[in-house]
């Protein structure tokens, strides 16, 4: 059991973040104790004196760690707002110290060091270089040069759009099948296809209750999933029509349609979409070996991948997306990096390298994912080292990064664009800088609210997640996003 106690204050968030980075279990906070179940005995203090210090000290356990490392120590700045001399907060200085004792103590590092966030590119935007963010939060050099080239690019894109812009998210949470990696709140659409169409009715309706009473500039829109073409052409096209048919939709700086399985593309729901000018789509085989596909519970080949490629490139879209995954069960290193070749030999303009993430809602068990991370990590660094070397030497840069807790090794999700051709709704959506509407079964709209500085406000607005229960309630669903968006 590791225990650790709090003592004059209550940031038992990052704690926990850290606990659960360093031992890959979930912790739990009673009454000012963290506790996590782990195969050794161990006791922490994590102290603030405000005002003057935060200590964080070994109490027992670790009898193999040096006296000068069973203690650290950072004296505060300023009365009212206590920050360290390196300007940290005493919630990441309080992280930090943590993540540098459990380090020596576990002798185990992440690649990301403390940055346990989803937005690691929001610290970097506060730091002066790369070095900052190596010398203060640990963060690896190759990480931290990766987070402020991240950086730039997310900067360039939300510097061309209007801070008080509104992105909207349409979800259709059904797949043709489920992936063993999978979380998402998506169902099998097979089992659910006289729930369909119904679906698609409320979601148009809901969408044409709220957004009469939108007074924000509308930038995008991304209808996502799930899968949105796992509706047959007629469905597929009575959505698309039915969104574009509202006037405020009209005229929008960005339009993507996630058609992520390929096995699901159809020449007529492509042509559907050029019919109403969306020229930008997402086709994702996650990997390009057969023999994996088949493992994880995609029903597609990479030769069903190529086809639908080539003909949505035929039919004239001019901006694609392609994600791969690396660290899939049972992928070798090779067989990642064979795959990444053969999409960049296509030249799609956008390329997601998403690093496999220990789902607890998927199919593969923590257990599994957790004995498979103990195998594998230097192999996940073989596949990671080699995207950002391939990519890099054939024209793209990343745009927007993400991270996830409980990814493999720690690693991070990262778009790559070639030429100018990021995805606007995915840095206004994960850089937290522009508020979102999301209609659909599962969504969650966000408002922004600026503050002082960089630094903003969020409030958010959660839908429910029961397609069934989503359909029969979506006028109240309405009726909250309404009032949520209202001035």
């Amino acid at each position: 059991m590791l225990q650790i106690r709090l003592t004059g204050h209550s940031h038992d968030y990052p704690i926990c973040d850290v606990v659960r980075l360093l031992t890959g279990v979930i912790p739990k906070y009673e009454e000012g104790n963290v506790w996590a179940q782990v195969p050794f005995e161990a006791v922490i203090e994590s102290k603030v004196i405000p005002g003057k210090e935060v200590l964080t000290e070994v109490l027992s356990g670790f009898p193999d760690l040096s006296l000068e490392k069973r203690c650290i120590r950072e004296m505060l700045l300023g009365p009212e707002e206590p920050v360290t001399k390196d300007g940290l907060s005493v919630s990441r200085e309080v992280k930090r110290q943590l993540y540098a004792l459990l380090c020596d103590a576990l002798e185990k590092r992440s690649p990301w060091g403390s940055l346990t966030g989803i937005r690691p590119t929001q610290v970097a935007s506060e730091a002066s270089g790369p070095s900052d963010l190596t010398r203060i939060y640990g963060v690896r050099e190759d990480k931290a040069k990766l987070a402020f080239s991240t950086k730039e690019g997310e900067e360039q894109v939300l510097s061309a759009s209007d801070p008080g812009s509104l992105h909207i998210y349409i979800g259709i949470p059904f797949c043709p099948s489920r992936c063993a990696y999978c979380s998402f709140v998506a169902q099998e659409a097979p089992r659910k296809r006289d729930l369909l169409p119904s679906y698609v009715d409320a979601v148009l309706k809901e969408i044409d209750l709220v957004l009469p009473h939108i007074t924000f500039p509308i930038e995008t829109l991304y209808i996502g999933g799930g899968t949105p073409t796992v509706l047959d052409e007629e469905l597929f096209s009575r959505l698309i029509q039915g969104v574009f048919s509202r006037p405020e939709l009209k005229a929008l700086k960005e339009i993507c349609v996630e058609a992520g399985r390929p096995d699901t593309i159809t020449e007529g729901k492509l042509q559907t979409l050029l019919s109403c000018g969306i020229t930008r789509i997402c086709i994702n085989p996650q990997t390009l070996c057969n023999e994996t596909l088949a493992r994880v519970g995609r029903k597609h080949t990479a030769e069903d991948f190529e086809s639908a490629f080539a003909m949505a490139r035929k039919m004239g879209f001019s901006v694609i997306n392609t994600d791969l995954i690396a660290g899939l069960p049972g992928e070798s290193a090779e067989e990642f990096c064979e795959s990444l070749r053969r999409i960049i030999s296509l030249e799609p303009e956008n390329i997601t390298v998403h690093s496999l993430s220990k789902k607890r809602r998927s199919d593969l068990s923590r257990e599994e994912i957790v004995r498979q991370e103990e195998e594998d990590l230097s192999k996940m660094e073989e596949m990671l080292g080699y995207s950002y070397r391939a990519l890099s030497e054939a024209g793209y840069k990343p745009y927007y990064l993400y991270k996830q807790k409980d990814t493999l090794g720690g690693h991070e999700n990262v778009g790559y664009q070639k030429g100018d051709t990021p995805c606007i709704y995915n840095v206004a959506m994960m850089s937290d800088q522009r508020s979102v509407l999301s209609f659909g079964a599962g969504g969650m709209s966000k408002r922004i609210y600026p503050q002082e500085g960089n630094h903003v406000r969020i409030e958010r607005c959660a839908c429910i997640k029961e397609p069934t229960q989503y359909i029969r309630d979506v006028e109240e669903m309405a009726k909250r996003k309404i009032s949520f968006f209202s001035e």
